[in-house]
């Protein structure tokens, strides 16, 4: 059976440039821009990263908690917040009962969840088709600033929040993560919103002093 090759949402705004491409869990992603020394610049600015590859499952319900913590998932405590499961895999509460996890660099958990939800009572899938990005970096709040209402410093967005909002007029999750001892800001929209995004926040990232960053500055 031929395999069919999904494109990242972004991918459309992207192909002018000079990326290198790669397939990662199935999508064609760009993986670098630039040199390694030019990304690792641009991340300590302000770097924006297409990570709409990673793994996502979607998943509510009555019973969607209790069969999440079954399954070895870490379940966030309140609505509107996350956590990370031992499985190496993000988990957003989405409200009370509606959740999306996402697997980290490395996680495996998404493929094994969506194989288990069939014929579960009070226990519903949901199709996910985001676009994820990253934004990294000392002037991220300040690109935030231009696109969001919202205070999303520190003092004013908790370490495991979860807040939707609108950015650049379109509907957005976002939360603070750390990955590998660096804070980031996550966000997620709409994959038809992707590429329209992904050129708003290049644009301010672009003028701050910053740049698009590839997948790759990630997976080391």
């Amino acid at each position: 059976m031929k395999t069919i090759l999904q494109t990242s949402p972004v991918a459309h705004a992207q192909l002018k440039s000079n990326a290198k491409w790669n397939v990662v869990n199935g999508v064609n992603t760009a993986v670098e821009f630039a040199s390694a020394e030019v990304e690792r610049a641009r991340k300590k600015v302000l770097g924006v990263t297409d990570v709409s590859c990673l793994s996502r499952y979607g998943v509510k319900g009555a019973k969607a908690s209790q069969w999440l913590a079954e399954r070895g998932i870490a379940i966030p405590a309140n609505p509107n917040s996350w956590a990370v499961s031992d499985q190496n895999t993000l988990v957003m509460r989405l409200g009370g009962s509606e959740f999306l996890v996402e697997d980290q660099f490395g996680g495996a958990a998404c493929a094994k969840l969506a194989a288990e939800t069939t014929r579960v009572p009070n226990v519903y899938k949901v199709p996910r088709a985001d676009a994820a990005f990253i934004l990294s970096g000392s002037e991220v709040l300040n690109l935030l600033s231009e696109l969001c209402s919202l205070d999303l410093r520190e003092k004013s967005l908790s370490a495991d929040e979860v807040i939707m909002t609108q950015l650049a007029g379109i509907s957005a999750t976002v939360l603070r993560q750390t990955i590998n001892g660096e804070q980031v800001y996550r966000v997620w929209c709409d994959g038809t919103y992707g590429a329209y995004l992904w050129e708003v926040m290049l644009e301010i990232a672009v003028e701050l002093g910053g740049g698009a960053v590839g997948l790759a500055c990630y997976q080391t």
